[in-house]
């Protein structure tokens, strides 16, 4: 080709055909000089063609484990609070329901890290204390959102922990001082708007935003967006990677840490009454195994959770964590049969749609500090942290 291209050059140039032989003589050398370039090249290409087929397998296992992930998260999450709530019904002592929900996850892992099936964390006095506010911040989290469950839907504690996003966002504020810039935080707007219309009643009632169930609900996000706060603050990547903790074992050890702070309070506030209601069933083994059940469905969900943010972007993670919401309140109205107002369907799709574009605001904004770009703003804010995910996540 490059001859052809020589020849037409040299044919434009001297159009009567006259033989210019230093001219000649020079296209012939670049071509040589071209073959040879061509001729080193194929080995690279060859080798680069083989890399690509070999990193293709890896790549497409990692979709195909992701894939495996988020079905296991939606599925024991959408279980889990089916269980959970049928399980209230029966039995209403949902603090020690948490305990047991938790300790459970146990029976688990520790098996897994004494036959070494899982590699263990390096476990050491100084991590348990890192650990330990929390895991104190997890329990009261989880504690709270089974009492929401028990005393109001699992419909409307989902809508009202949708807002997540805002919650975190003021106690970051309140503890750090620092704040996202306006196009972001303004998508915060349909969230809180569409939690409000979800619980509004005819006569412009919002009462269902004050009563006990609400409440809790409110409660539990705060409790989640503090240890959220205190994880990302407290775990720095090299003390992880130094403890080999990865998001299987990071969760394992705040679930030990969990078990291990709830057991004393959950039974002294209701151990007594949950023994005897236990003593007055015709088979408490029954509701044991149902426990236990429950229990491994919120283990499982939960260690799904973490390893599917693992191999997620933030968007990515914030559109994932946004289905998982959707599930929940599908399997409440399948499986619960929960009846739901058009005020609640309208409400809560407004609010889950905010959560995305919340999270996706949160993303750019992110990726701009990362890239050293200007961030658009309205009023000043201090040090807003570019490394914190777009996509938050909470049980």
């Amino acid at each position: 080709m490059l001859l052809v291209v020589v020849v037409a050059v040299a044919s434009a140039v001297n159009p009567l055909g006259f033989q210019q032989p230093a001219l000649r003589g020079v296209a012939v050398r670049r071509v040589s000089s071209r073959r040879q370039v061509a001729a080193a090249a194929q080995p690279v290409a060859a080798a680069a063609a083989a890399t690509a087929v070999v990193e293709e397998k890896p790549e497409k296992a990692k979709v195909a484990k992701l894939l495996v992930f988020l079905s296991l998260w939606y599925a024991f999450n959408g279980a889990f609070n089916v269980q959970n709530k049928i399980i209230l019904n029966e039995f209403p002592f949902p603090w020690a329901v948490s305990w047991v929900q938790l300790a459970s996850g146990l029976l688990f892992v520790l098996p897994a890290w004494l036959t070494k099936v899982r590699t263990p964390p390096s476990v050491d006095a100084g991590l348990l204390l890192r650990f330990a506010p929390i895991a104190a911040l997890h329990c009261i989290g989880h504690g709270l959102q089974v009492s929401s469950m028990g005393a109001g839907s699992v419909f409307f504690t989902h809508v009202i922990k949708a807002t997540e996003p805002l919650i975190g966002m003021v106690v970051v504020f309140l503890f750090t001082g620092t704040i996202a810039p306006w196009w972001v935080n303004i998508c915060l707007a349909p969230i809180i708007g569409g939690v409000a219309f979800a619980a509004l009643k005819p006569g412009l009632d919002l009462s269902d935003l004050w009563c006990f169930a609400s409440l809790a609900a409110f409660a539990s996000t705060v409790a989640f967006a503090i240890a959220k706060l205190l994880a990302k603050q407290l775990m720095s990547k090299p003390m992880k990677k130094a403890h080999n903790l990865d998001a299987a074992n990071n969760y394992g050890v705040l679930t030990c840490c969990s078990s291990a702070l709830l057991f004393l309070p959950s039974m002294l506030g209701e151990g007594p009454g949950a023994l005897k209601a236990l003593s007055e069933m015709d088979d408490p083994s029954a509701l044991g195994r149902h426990l236990f059940f429950c229990g491994l469905l919120y283990y499982g969900y939960n260690e799904m959770g973490f390893r599917c943010l693992d191999l997620l972007s933030p968007v990515s993670a914030a559109v994932a964590n946004s289905l998982k919401r959707v599930v929940v309140l599908l399997a409440a109205v399948a499986f619960l049969g929960e009846t739901v107002s058009s005020n609640k369907i309208l409400g809560s799709s407004v609010a889950m749609f905010g959560v995305f574009l919340y999270s996706v605001a949160k993303a750019r904004a992110s990726r701009l500090r990362i890239l050293g770009e200007k961030v658009p703003e309205a009023v000043p804010h201090r040090n807003y942290n570019a490394t914190s995910p777009a996509g938050t996540w909470q049980p």
